[in-house]
């Protein structure tokens, strides 16, 4: 659900040049309106975007003009409409994603980060426990996870692996067992 909400591009704006990827589902006419469209410091275009007619931004894009298309870097997301961002995507310039920053507890802080690689998926980093610290990393080949780390003991040092199959099944595991971040004890 988070993912394809912060798909949801501007419906008003016809001339928006945005990635195959990002298309947008059909949002009923007259529901969703620009609030603002303004240059930033940094020489993007940011539109607001009022999805449900309270005045209030629930989508803001960040556009560069480019070959008199506009096209997507940045797209900011307010999922609970409480006035903080919940999702953050981040666009090359070639409209792929390049990055992903989630709040799933809406505390104002990123508990869940994916990083791109040419629009795909390398690398996920997760707070599981919502303490302010990345505590789980998943890393990505074709599509899918094929290893995690882990910091179980929260000492901001990976001390568990797992080694996944194509099917994601864990092939192998090891452990840190002394806190010097070297893997200690494997198994197969």
């Amino acid at each position: 659900m988070l993912l394809v909400l912060t798909l949801i591009g501007c419906p008003t704006t016809g001339d928006v040049a945005t990635p195959a990827s990002t298309a947008a589902p059909t949002i009923p006419q007259g529901t969703a309106a620009i609030l603002s469209t303004r240059a930033t410091a940094d020489g993007l275009n940011e539109v607001q975007v009022d999805l449900d007619g309270d005045q209030k931004a629930d989508i803001v894009n960040y556009y560069r003009e480019s070959g008199g298309n506009k096209l997507l870097l940045k797209k900011d997301v307010d999922l609970n409409r409480d006035g903080k961002i919940d999702v953050r995507s981040e666009f090359d310039e070639a409209g792929l994603r390049v990055k992903e920053e989630m709040d799933g507890d809406f505390d104002g802080r990123a508990d869940w980060v994916d990083h791109y690689i040419q629009g795909k998926r390398s690398m996920t980093e997760v707070d599981t426990d919502f303490n302010g610290t990345f505590d789980l990393f998943k890393y990505y080949e074709n599509g899918r996870v094929r290893r995690k780390e882990r910091d179980t003991n929260a000492d901001a040092r990976i001390d568990f692996w797992e080694l996944l199959d194509e099917g994601g099944n864990v092939v192998k595991t090891g452990r840190d067992k002394d806190g010097d971040g070297s893997m200690d004890e494997r198994e197969q």
